[in-house]
């Protein structure tokens, strides 16, 4: 082979090997399971292997330029059908795994200036110096273009200063907190009235790109709010300032009916993008039961699967419920979640008219030391955390539902009623409003682990469609519609609460 087609094969195949090895990072999510299966590490074997790779073919395209012996066909060979062999594997994983595509490109950005730096660093060393001086004058430009373009994104961002979810309101038993998202960092408000209340903790107003304002239930009720933020430009000891406020006006929030009214519940959406305000259509109530994505890798996940849906789907003057699903627990950015949404405790009770909701965290439905947490989960003692809250609940009259992730409200290996089971069951709670297991059923208290009736809500049925459960409260009967986003009916149902005294 003459020397200018080493150096076009190899030059290929080296930026193959990138892309292989950027693509191994992403597909970790999905390989955790291979991990598993093969042996401990072999996934970290696997990414070594191709760092390496990457460095002969490094070396291979220098030999290529030189002409010199160091360009071998056996490691050449060896080489495209690790690449080969890789790419049908990450393709296989795309294709099986192609709702987690957002989230292993989420993965992705986190290891990619690394991954940059590392192959800049090769090229700077082996191959620039004996390059062409063309290349040199081509790398010169192509160095300060990206210098160029870095300031200028920096200093003007594209896409201007926006709010990128608008509000949703989100009811925590004591009061609303109403959540609002920005496309740059910023310090946000709710105004009510001639009244301004700001994002902040102890004092400081909090500068991000989500915000959450605690409002109460006699300031928010029937009233008219608007929404507001300066984007934070400077943040210094002495000194300063902010850039550009934007505002929104929501409209007059309405409280929920004490009854006669309709809930929209919305489960396991994992990343879905249906058209949310069809979804919507006038409930009085929305719940979100968890599992908005498969894992929580960056602030867009938060931002894109919880905040905007519940904004659009409530319009922001109808109130919205959340509870934690399993997925919600996964990922590096569940903490930026928890504190985003900052509802203080994730378990708790609200009332509406003579309904009382029992909302519970039901966690992980793996034990803690499961593979694929990775040694991250301590759940036991949070699980025992909620039983003691629980235990200090007093029995309530009224209608008495619980509003979970997972129908076993709580993960046991044995596959018996948990103690949380059994203090819900002496508080009177009857139903169970819950998603988890991707169906919409009705599993009857003969048939349930707890032992209290259930109903699964839905879940994703694809990228644009999910299966959803609108419920009609009236006088303690729940009439129960599942359906998709295409008005096909999945499945009905009718409950008769017991008035406790």
């Amino acid at each position: 082979m003459k020397q200018k087609g080493r150096i076009i094969l190899t030059s290929v195949l080296t930026a193959l090997s990138v892309l292989i090895t950027l693509g191994l990072c992403a597909v970790r999510v999905g390989f955790v399971f291979v991990d598993h299966l093969v042996f401990d590490g072999f996934c970290y074997i696997l990414w070594a292997l191709f760092i390496v790779n990457t460095i002969v073919l490094f070396f291979q395209l220098r030999g290529s330029i030189l002409d010199n012996k160091l360009y071998n066909k056996i490691v050449l060979i060896i080489n495209i059908v690790l690449e080969v062999v890789n790419i049908a594997c990450i393709a296989a994983f795309l294709i099986i795994g192609n709702d987690d595509l957002v989230d292993y490109l989420y993965v992705s950005f986190e290891t990619l200036p690394y991954l940059a730096a590392f192959y800049a660093l090769l090229f700077f060393t082996l191959i620039l110096p004996i390059s062409h001086k063309l290349l040199h004058k081509i790398t010169a430009c192509v160095v300060a273009a990206a210098i160029v373009i870095s300031a200028v994104a920096f200093l003007f961002p594209a896409g201007g200063f926006d709010f990128e979810a608008a509000p949703a309101v989100f009811d925590t038993g004591d009061g609303y907190h109403i959540v609002f998202a920005t496309n740059r960092d910023s310090v946000g408000y709710v105004k009510l009235g001639n009244e301004i209340l700001w994002d902040t903790y102890a004092g400081r107003k909090e500068s991000s790109r989500i915000h959450s304002i605690e409002v109460s239930y006699e300031a928010l009720d029937n009233n008219e709010y608007s929404i507001g933020a300066a984007r934070a430009i400077e943040d210094i000891a002495y000194g300063g300032h902010l850039g550009k406020e934007i505002t929104l006006n929501a409209g007059v929030f309405t409280p929920c009916p004490e009854d006669d009214f309709d809930m929209t519940c919305i489960t396991d959406n994992h990343s879905c993008r249906p058209d949310w305000e069809a979804i919507g259509a006038d409930a009085d109530i929305y719940v979100f039961l968890g599992d908005i994505s498969s894992g929580v890798y960056a602030i867009n996940s938060i931002i894109d699967n919880l905040i905007a849906p519940a904004g659009k789907v409530s319009g922001g003057v109808k109130p919205v419920i959340y509870t934690l699903g399993n997925h919600d627990h996964r990922g590096s950015y569940v903490q930026a979640l928890l504190d985003s949404l900052d509802f203080g405790d994730y378990y708790y009770r609200l009332n509406v008219g003579k309904y009382n909701f029992t909302v519970l965290d039901s966690g992980e439905d793996k034990e803690d030391e499961n593979y694929e947490y990775a040694g991250y989960n301590a759940f036991a003692p949070y699980f025992a955390q909620q039983i003691e809250w629980a235990k200090t609940l007093q029995k309530e009259s009224g209608y008495n539902v619980i509003i979970t992730h997972s129908p076993s409200i709580y993960f046991e290996p044995d596959g018996q009623p948990t103690p949380m089971a059994e203090i819900m069951r002496n508080l009177g709670e009857e139903f169970v409003i819950c998603g988890h297991h991707h169906s919409a059923e009705y599993v009857s208290v003969e048939n349930s682990i707890t032992g209290i009736a259930t109903y699964i809500c839905g879940a994703k049925a694809d990228s644009h469609e999910i299966v959803y459960t609108r419920m009609h409260f009236n006088g303690g009967i729940i009439d129960i519609k599942s359906q998709n986003t295409k008005g096909e009916i999945i499945n009905t149902h009718q409950f008769q609460l017991t008035l406790a005294e």
